[in-house]
């Protein structure tokens, strides 16, 4: 690393609700089994604002810490299988045991003993970031660092979802909420050969997400509009509240497939005997593992998304997490570290 500087940029979260504050770190050292990754682009997300804003529970030791999970860069030090120079992701899942039923099983995503970038590792709001050289893949050249950092969560979480379900060409599949999961969810349940239907309460995206190719895209109290659509086969949730549940239980048609991806902490009345007469099944999914990004990633290099991607320089990182606290986004931020 004598080629390296030894003080980088990074954003540090000092406190539960406050600012993040730029400021000159150490470089890390990558020791054994890891790298260190130059950042060249970094996403934005909302578990980056539930962080921020206090709304996840975190020990007072964890501070100053470093968010962001949807990175993209270069590998510059460190060894491993992949070569230097590779470019590389750097998503929400650090590393998990490796060991336990849910890791062997290709479920690591459920390991208990998991750790999250940018929660319980540090993040990639840095110049710099380690990672761990089992949890590495390459990011195919032919997706772009800034418009492919979303991809890495936003994106890779919608594909987590459908890939829960057993998918049919021409099935019915029901996207709830038109953000950056329900833009990426709707293109890719289209590339799948899915008819799609999204619920949005923002006229806006609604018609947005008509002019990409939804069959149908209405507001949250339209129930009788997706019935005589067809219903719904499939449902994804990425809609906050539990206030969509009704709709969900209302449309789903025989046998449906529900996912809950949207972070809910309030109950909602789930009948048992719609359960049971329907045939339903309803679970719940987070990101994705090492197989699906692999797999979602040279999907993605095929199919280029058109999820709007705004590009901002890594010093407006506060003003660009104002922007998407306050709905102001039409599709994701992107910090742009530049250097490339």
């Amino acid at each position: 690393m004598s080629d390296l500087p030894t003080r980088m940029r990074a954003a540090l979260l000092d406190a539960p609700g406050a600012a993040l504050r730029l400021a000159e770190v150490p470089v890390p050292t990558p020791g054994p089994g890891q790298y260190l990754v130059r950042l060249e682009a970094c996403g934005l997300c909302h578990s980056d604002l539930h962080v921020q804003r206090g709304e996840e529970p975190m020990p007072p030791g964890a501070f100053p810490l470093i968010l962001g999970h949807e990175g993209i860069g270069r590998i510059v030090a460190g060894e491993g299988p992949l070569p230097h120079g590779t470019r590389v992701g750097l998503p929400w899942l650090y590393d998990t045991c490796l060991g336990c039923g849910p890791c062997l099983g290709g479920h690591e995503t459920f390991c208990t003993a998991q750790r999250a970038r940018g929660l319980d590792a540090p993040g990639a709001f840095a110049e710099y970031a380690l990672l761990e050289t089992r949890f590495a893949l390459p990011i195919p050249e032919a997706i772009d660092p800034v418009r492919g950092g979303p991809l890495l969560c936003a994106g890779l979480t919608a594909w987590s979802a459908l890939e829960r379900c057993e998918v049919h060409a021409g099935a019915r599949l029901l996207v709830i909420g038109a953000g950056g999961l329900g833009q990426y969810a709707l293109e890719i349940g289209l590339a799948r050969g899915l008819r799609v239907a999204v619920v949005e309460p923002d006229a806006r995206k609604r018609a947005e997400m008509r002019a990409r190719g939804a069959a149908l895209a209405v507001a949250p109290g339209e129930v009788q509009a997706i019935c005589d659509w067809g219903g719904a086969d499939i449902t994804l949730n990425f809609a906050p509240t539990p206030k969509v549940w009704d709709l969900i239980a209302a449309v789903a048609n025989p046998l449906s497939q529900i996912v809950a991806v949207a972070l809910v902490h309030e109950p909602v009345a789930l009948s048992m005997m719609w359960l049971i007469n329907g045939g339903h099944r309803v679970t719940g999914s987070s990101v994705g593992t090492r197989a699906e990004l692999a797999a979602f990633l040279a999907f993605a290099a095929d199919h280029p998304f058109r999820v709007a991607v705004e590009r901002v320089p890594f010093e407006e990182i506060n003003a660009a997490l104002e922007r998407l606290a306050a709905g102001e986004v039409a599709g994701r931020i992107v910090l742009d570290f530049g250097g490339r």
